[in-house]
């Protein structure tokens, strides 16, 4: 009889995506290390990065940690962050160094990490090799100065996202700041890439956006808070704007412009085209590797797509507050706040209040 129901209701749910939990049971903590990451206990979880070697990095910001999720075999382990809230060990093992709220990392083909230490308002660097700290941008200062010097001497305010731009560089959302900066790698020079600073801009409402800087050079614009930024490679580098609560595309060229979001504050918009859509605090966004925008929709508990070819937006993951898995799009969610897309489709998501990182495949 049970065998006959399933057969039943399979046609019914069909390849739909499901979501499924990864990491996390759900409790505050910081418990599991050498064990199952379903059975670990995470802190406010706010990233997730994949190193395309089947690890994934996530971004534990009241852990004060970054911890590393063996996919095939489940085993969840502590990289970087002994756990305690501070600003120490440079120079030494980043597993014995203190970060103050890490809000997100990027690795790359080195196996390096790049890891926003939010609070303390830097940048900081694990060497893929030696497994050693160093601060990388950022003097503690909270602040905007240090451009055209290197980027240990400069100030950032609130740095909370970045990214690997392909051409050499890390650019850094810095929310607080309202820009986007950029270090070069090679040189460790730090420039700004795009932003003014904070501007008087009616906040929740319906923006004009050619007051904003739209149709000119992303460094002359106005960035309504800067939260995350991301790159197709394709040339194109997203802006996430959390008071904006929009998606801004900087083309190769340095041109900025809206494809996302009339800077209004609710949930609407779906299946029709992104630029009347409506957002509620999108704190993250990243592309997959056909250039398809996700857009972490914070306060409506989501994940949207905005398609690269039509720049139409739908919702692929959550759309209410909860913590059930299941159909991804009936699937509860609190507070995610950042995402990363697998070559074969899987969305990974920080379900930050749940204290769990979801799958949806």
């Amino acid at each position: 009889m049970v065998f006959l129901m399933i057969v039943a209701l399979a046609p019914l749910t069909g390849d739909a995506p499901k979501m499924t939990t990864l990491a996390g049971t759900g409790m505050r903590g910081h418990t599991g290390d050498g064990g199952l990451a379903a059975k670990a206990t995470l802190s406010e979880p706010f990233h997730c990065e994949l190193d395309g070697k089947g690890n994934l990095y996530v971004a534990e910001a009241t852990n004060h940690c970054i911890r590393k999720v063996h996919l095939k075999t489940g085993i969840i382990s502590t990289v970087a962050g002994n756990g305690k809230k501070g600003y120490t060990g440079d120079g030494g093992k980043a597993t014995d160094a203190t970060f103050n709220e890490p809000y997100a990392v990027v690795v790359d083909k080195d196996d390096h990490l790049y890891i926003v230490d939010r609070l303390n308002a830097v940048v900081r660097k694990v060497d893929g090799k030696t497994g050693i700290v160093t601060t990388l941008a950022g003097n503690g200062k909270k602040d905007y100065a240090g451009d055209g010097a290197k980027a240990t001497a400069a100030s950032m305010r609130e740095p909370n996202d970045c990214i690997l731009d392909g051409k050499g560089g890390l650019l850094i959302a810095d929310v607080g700041d309202w820009r986007i900066r950029r270090v070069d790698l090679s040189t460790g020079v730090i420039s700004t890439f795009a932003g003014t600073g904070r501007a008087k801009i009616p906040l929740r409402m319906k923006i004009d956006r050619s007051t904003c800087g739209d149709g000119g050079p992303a460094d002359k614009a106005i960035v309504v808070g800067a939260r995350a930024v991301c790159v197709d490679g394709k040339g194109n580098t997203f802006i996430c704007e959390r008071e904006g609560s929009a998606v801004r595309k900087v083309d190769a060229k340095g041109i900025i412009t809206t494809i996302a979001g009339t800077g209004e504050w609710g949930y609407k918009g779906d299946k029709a085209d992104a630029k009347n859509a409506v957002f509620a605090g999108p704190k993250g966004i990243r592309c997959d590797h056909e250039g398809n925008i996700y857009v972490v929709d914070c306060e409506n508990h989501c994940i949207r797509k905005i398609d690269a070819k039509t720049l139409t937006v739908t919702t692929v993951a959550g759309g209410r507050k909860g913590k059930e898995d299941g159909l991804a799009t009936e699937a509860g969610m609190d507070r995610p706040h950042g995402c990363i897309i697998d070559r074969d489709g899987t969305i990974y998501i920080a379900d930050s209040n749940n204290h769990r990182v979801r799958a949806v495949k």
